[in-house]
């Protein structure tokens, strides 16, 4: 008889359908993929997919999480770089946000929008959702010094979903959504820094 894993080895077990899985998501979209092709990706059995995640639909949303966790990350990461006090605050914003929506996991998000809501989300996961969203951008707010009393940051993440939505949109007129995404960010930067002040 096998010995039992040890919750490390779990861990990293569940850590590595995640990894591979991710590769699998973003090159064939959510909804092309199966639980074969993740445990595949990650030289694992179906079986033990399913000891750490009770359907496709579940490994989805943690993937979207582990995703977003570490988009937060590298975007802390982005803001200590750029915001050097060299420049005038607004344009390291527009830097930033320029930066943030060329990730591939951001380009991959608004790709997918629309997937990511119907395959993931039930009320308590959408609630549980945003509060963790609207947490991060009230810590990056925080770390360029914004006053979180006069800049939301629920106010701030309702504008990044908004730059998704029109990016996403098929209602959108295809010839400006660029300039459209550009005046819904310059008007987010203006939120950020006039309510700042």
């Amino acid at each position: 008889m096998p010995r039992a894993l040890t919750e490390h080895e779990k861990c990293k077990q569940c850590q590595k359908l995640l990894e591979k899985g991710k590769s699998v998501v973003m090159s064939h979209g959510m909804k092309k993929i199966s639980v074969d092709d993740i445990a595949k990706a990650a030289g694992m059995a179906k079986g033990t997919f399913y000891q750490h995640f009770e359907s496709k639909e579940k490994f989805l949303f943690a993937l979207v999480k582990d995703i977003h966790v570490q988009i937060f990350a590298q975007a802390m990461q982005i803001i200590k770089n750029i915001f050097s006090g060299e420049n005038e605050p607004r344009e390291d914003a527009r830097n930033f946000l320029k930066e943030l929506f060329n990730m591939p996991e951001m380009i991959f998000f608004i790709k997918n929008g629309r997937e990511i809501d119907e395959l993931l989300f039930d009320e308590c996961e959408t609630q549980s959702f945003k509060q963790m969203e609207v947490k991060m951008f009230e810590n990056i707010l925080n770390l360029i010094s914004v006053d979180t009393q006069k800049v939301k940051p629920g106010v701030v993440h309702n504008y990044i979903h908004a730059v998704f939505m029109v990016q996403s949109s098929d209602l959108m007129f295809a010839d400006d959504v660029h300039e459209t995404t550009d005046l819904i960010m310059e008007s987010l930067v203006s939120y950020v820094f006039g309510g700042a002040q």
